[in-house]
């Protein structure tokens, strides 16, 4: 059974990040390989949660919605 939750945190460059679940709990995230751009914050995504050394982990991340890009305004 999937949860759904936000990313909250991630690191490109070391890929790993957290993820706050609808259920209230966090989950780690590490190595995502998802097709398009890394996890950005704020994403919308859906994971199936494993119990790990150091904490709960998000296994099979699928991207649920991407957040809005942040609206510039005229010069």
């Amino acid at each position: 059974m999937g949860v759904n939750g936000q990313v909250k945190f991630y690191d490109e460059e070391t890929a790993w990040g957290l993820i706050l679940g609808d259920d209230g709990g966090l989950y780690g995230v590490i190595g995502a390989r998802l097709p398009g751009p890394p996890l950005r914050v704020g994403e919308e995504v859906r994971f199936e949660p494993q119990p790990a050394p150091g904490g709960p982990r998000a296994a099979g991340v699928r991207r649920l919605r991407m957040p809005e890009p942040p609206r510039r305004g005229k010069g």
